[in-house]
C-alpha cells in the first residue's frame, strides 16, 4: 500500500492568541498498532471530552493514584496515540459560517503536481482540511467562507488555476458532525 498523507488544520490557543497548527498524518503506512486496555481507553474518552481537566480530576475519574494516571498519559502521548489537545472553534464566530467541500482532479498526475498542489491548498487561509484521495477525484478540501461570494471567488479564480487542477466540483456543507470522542476498534 502507498503510504498517503492527510493535512488537518487544528486551531489552538497560544498564549491568548487563536492560532492555527499543520498536523500531517500517514494514511496507509505499516504501522504498529498500540495496545489500548479499558483503562487507557477511559482515558482518552475523559481527555478527548474535556483536555483542560486537571489531571488529579482525570485520576477521580478513571479510579487511579494521579501519579499512576499521569504516567499513562505520558505513555500514550510517547507512543503517539495522544498526538495533541486543542481548543474547538466555532467558524461562525470567526465569521467564516459557510463550509464547503472542494473535490479536485488533476492532469498530469504526478508526485511532484500533487504535492505541489497540496502545498498551494494548504497556504489558503480558508482551508481546513486537504485529503488525498483515490479514485475519480484526486484531493478534497474541506473550506470556511464568510459567504458564497468569497466561495466563488475562491474557487474559480484561486483553484481553478492552480497549476494542474483541470476539474473541480463544489458542494456546500449544510451540516457537519464530528466525533470528538473516539475508541479504539474491536479487531
Amino acid at each position: 500500500m502507498v503510504p498517503r498523507i492527510t493535512v488537518i488544520l487544528t486551531y489552538q490557543i497560544c498564549m491568548g492568541t487563536l492560532v492555527a497548527q499543520q498536523n500531517r498524518i500517514n494514511i496507509g503506512k505499516e504501522t504498529e498498532v498500540t495496545q489500548i486496555d479499558r483503562t487507557d481507553a477511559q482515558i482518552l474518552a475523559e481527555l478527548q471530552s474535556d483536555a483542560r481537566q486537571t489531571n488529579r480530576a482525570l485520576a477521580g475519574t478513571v479510579g487511579l493514584a494521579p501519579s499512576t494516571t499521569l504516567d499513562r498519559v505520558r505513555s500514550l502521548e510517547e507512543r503517539g496515540v495522544i498526538t495533541g489537545y486543542h481548543a474547538t472553534t466555532d467558524l461562525n464566530a470567526l465569521g467564516r459560517p459557510i463550509q464547503a467541500m472542494v473535490a479536485i482532479r488533476l492532469r498530469p498526475k504526478t508526485a511532484a503536481i500533487v504535492d505541489q498542489v497540496v502545498e498551494r491548498l494548504w497556504s489558503l487561509p480558508e482551508t481546513l482540511a486537504v485529503f488525498m484521495l483515490s479514485g475519480i477525484d484526486d484531493i478534497l478540501v474541506h473550506l470556511s467562507v464568510s459567504d458564497t461570494e468569497a466561495l466563488r471567488h475562491l474557487v474559480l479564480d484561486r483553484i481553478s488555476s492552480i497549476e494542474g487542477v483541470v476539474d473541480e466540483r463544489t458542494s456546500l456543507v449544510f451540516e457537519h458532525r464530528r466525533r470528538t470522542v473516539l475508541e479504539p476498534l474491536d479487531s
